[in-house]
């Protein structure tokens, strides 16, 4: 995919700005972008539109929660990302990403890494990410560098309805230094709070953003 968040660093959107300079700040290189954009219906009426209003470069993960019509909008989705040099992945489908062509899978929250390590050694050019810790629990029985980004939430407070109590900044320091996967800070990341996550060695930023 492109790498046109390389010019971010121009923009005047704080969210884009900062998180150019993340990437070039992360303790792990990773394949996946620096911003993650997660879907949520909840947030999001038209994830097409979503796609079209988000920044070339970006990820995006489609979560359809079971919807009726996702595979029409999972190829509807592939289409429009890929004019668009956006990279796409399927929220926990491996099928529906090989069918619709999408660039990987975001697994759910698993403290084996059973699925991300199976589709790893399954498709090895996939973008693997998966949910990771919550709460300021951790405990991995699977090897998390499998993975080309470890969601770690919520590192601040957030509105989100699956959002837990906020880890902090001095949590996700330690986190970044021990865990040996590309950490994404998910949780109240916006304009106004991305800034504390310069130096942190995080990777990317996910959430559930709108642009």
């Amino acid at each position: 995919m492109g790498r046109d968040y390389q010019d971010w660093g121009q923009s005047e959107s704080a969210l884009l700005r900062i998180a150019a300079q993340i990437h070039t700040e992360r303790h792990r290189p990773t394949r996946l972008s620096p911003l993650v954009i997660m879907s949520d219906p909840d947030v999001h009426d038209d994830v097409l539109d979503l796609a079209r209003n988000t920044p070339r470069g970006a990820a995006i993960i489609y979560r359809h929660f079971g919807a009726d019509d996702k595979v029409d909008v999972a190829h509807a989705l592939r289409q429009i990302t890929f004019a668009r040099d956006q990279q796409l992945l399927i929220g926990d489908d491996p099928a529906l990403a090989i069918a619709c062509g999408a660039d990987g899978v975001h697994f759910r929250r698993d403290g084996d890494v059973d699925a991300p390590t199976l589709w790893r050694a399954r498709c090895p050019d996939w973008l693997i990410t998966m949910a990771g810790i919550k709460d300021d629990y951790v405990d991995y029985g699977g090897d998390v560098s499998v993975l080309d980004g470890l969601m770690v939430s919520s590192i601040f407070h957030s509105e989100s309805k699956s959002a837990g109590k906020p880890i902090g900044i001095d949590r996700l320091l330690s986190i970044t230094a021990v865990l040996p996967a590309p950490i994404y800070a998910l949780g109240g990341v916006n304009e106004r709070t991305i800034e504390a996550l310069t130096g942190t060695g995080i990777s990317g930023v996910a959430g559930r953003f709108m642009f």
